[in-house]
C-alpha cells in the first residue's frame, strides 16, 4: 500500500498571519485543498492521515466532509517540530508492511502534480527512499558579513522539495537511528541519509515551491490563474435566442438593464437573453442543468425577473467554492444599435456578477444579415466565462 502523510501542523510565522498559513485562501479555497486534492486524486495513493495542530482538527474534518475526500481516514495530532509530526503521522499507520511506501508532503506545497507523486513513489518502490526537487538555477554564494566569501559551484545542486517517499520499514529504522543518535533534521530522507543509505532525487516541476512567503502566495495564485496546475480553474459557454415581441410595450432587458424605448423580446419570462446566456454558460461549466430546469418552477409562481433565476446558479457557484473571473458577451442582432447603452449593461452585469466592470465583455454584429437575428426578427447572445 501507499500512505500519504500530508503535514500541515506549522504556523505561519513569516506570513505575518496569526492563523495556520494551509488555511489561508488561494483563490477563494484554502491552500490545503489543493494538497489534499492532488493526493486524493492520484490513483496510487491508498491512505492519507493529516498531521494537524488539534485547534485545526475540525477544520481539515470539514474540507474533508466538503470535498469528499474520502482517503483521508486519519487526523493526527502534530509535534513540536516538523520531524516529530512526520513521526506521529508515521506511528499512527498500524497497518504497514515494510515495502510499503510512505510519502511525507508538505501541506503547504499545494501545486504538486499527480505524475511527480506517481514517480517518487515508484523511485522508493526502487531505491527506498526518494524525493522531489528541481536544479538549482541562480548563483549562490557564501559571504562573511556582508562580503563574498567564495562562489558555490551549483552543478549537481537541487532545491529539494516534497513529497519525499520511503519504504515503511526503513523509514522507521531510520528514525530509530535519529532518536538513538539525537538527530535534528529539516527534511524526511535526511533521516535516511543519516544511516548511510542512498536518496533518489526524483525532478519536479519549479511550480512546485513551499509557499512560506507573502510572495509565494501571489507566485501561486498566479500559477493557478494561468490554468497551469489548477483542478478548478474552468471555462462555460452559454447561448439564447428570443424573436421580437409583437407587443410594442414590452420591454428590453438585457444584463438586468432596461433599455429605454426599444421593444422586448418574447419570453414567457422577461426576456434577458443575456442572463439566460451567462446562466448556461455557468451552470455547463459546474456540470449542473440548463436555465429551464430552474426557470419554469419558478415561473409558475409568477416570477419572471431573470435576476432571480440568476441567484439561483450564483448560489451553486458558491457551494462549488467558485467565483466568475471573466465573462465575454456577444450579440449577434440587425437592431437596437445597443453602442451608447453598453456601459449601462456593463455597469448592471457588474453589480448582479459581483465582478469588476473591467472583467466583463460587450460586443455586437449584424452577422451580414445572414440569420433570422441579423435581418432584424429577434436577438441571440453568446457568453463565455472563466471560473476559479
Amino acid at each position: 500500500m501507499n500512505f500519504a502523510i500530508i503535514v500541515a501542523a506549522g504556523k505561519a510565522r513569516r506570513m505575518g498571519r496569526n492563523e495556520n498559513k494551509v488555511f489561508l485562501p488561494l483563490l477563494n479555497r484554502p491552500m490545503i485543498y489543493y494538497t489534499l486534492k492532488a493526493f486524493q486524486d492520484c490513483s496510487i495513493i491508498d491512505e492519507i492521515i493529516a498531521v494537524a495542530q488539534e485547534d485545526d482538527f475540525k477544520k481539515i474534518s470539514e474540507i474533508k466532509s466538503q470535498y469528499h475526500f474520502d482517503k483521508i481516514k486519519s487526523i493526527v495530532a502534530g509535534g513540536a517540530e516538523r520531524q516529530d509530526s512526520a513521526y506521529n503521522g508515521l506511528t499512527s499507520i498500524k497497518s504497514a508492511k515494510n515495502n510499503d511506501i510512505v510519502v511525507v508532503h508538505n501541506g503547504s506545497n499545494p501545486l504538486i502534480r499527480e505524475n511527480e507523486i506517481t514517480e517518487c513513489i515508484n523511485a522508493a518502490k526502487n531505491f527506498g527512499a526518494a524525493a522531489c526537487g528541481f536544479p538549482l538555477k541562480d548563483t549562490i554564494k557564501k559571504t562573511s558579513g556582508d562580503f563574498v566569501n567564495n562562489t558555490i559551484d551549483r552543478t549537481g545542486i537541487y532545491q529539494i522539495q516534497t513529497p519525499q517517499a520511503i519504504k515503511y520499514g526503513l523509514f522507521t529504522e531510520a528514525f530509530k537511528n535519529a532518536k538513538k543518535k539525537r538527530l535534528k533534521v529539516t527534511d524526511d530522507v535526511s533521516l535516511v541519509e543519516a544511516m548511510g543509505k542512498k536518496v533518489r532525487i526524483v525532478p519536479c516541476s519549479c511550480e512546485n515551491i513551499k509557499i512560506t512567503t507573502q510572495d509565494d502566495l501571489k507566485i501561486a495564485e498566479a500559477i493557478l490563474m494561468s490554468g497551469g496546475n489548477t483542478p478548478n480553474f474552468r471555462i462555460g459557454f452559454g447561448q439564447d435566442s428570443h424573436k421580437f415581441s409583437q407587443n410594442r410595450s414590452r420591454k428590453l432587458v438585457l444584463g438586468g438593464y432596461i433599455v429605454p424605448n426599444e421593444t422586448g423580446l418574447e419570453a414567457n419570462s422577461d426576456g434577458d437573453l443575456i442572463l439566460h446566456a451567462l446562466f448556461n454558460a455557468i451552470s455547463s461549466a459546474i456540470g449542473c442543468k440548463s436555465l429551464g430546469h430552474y426557470a419554469d418552477p419558478m415561473l409558475e409562481k409568477g416570477i419572471t425577473n431573470s435576476k432571480e433565476y440568476f441567484k439561483v446558479i450564483m448560489a451553486k457557484l458558491k457551494d462549488k467554492n467558485m467565483k466568475i473571473s471573466n465573462v465575454s458577451i456577444s450579440i449577434e442582432a440587425k437592431k437596437p444599435m445597443l453602442d451608447s447603452y453598453t456601459d449601462n449593461i456593463i455597469a448592471s452585469l457588474s453589480k448582479i456578477l459581483s465582478i469588476e466592470k473591467e472583467s466583463i465583455g460587450l460586443t455586437y454584429t449584424s452577422g451580414e444579415g445572414l440569420t433570422a437575428f441579423g435581418r432584424g426578427e429577434g436577438m441571440q447572445c453568446f457568453a463565455v466565462v472563466s471560473l476559479n
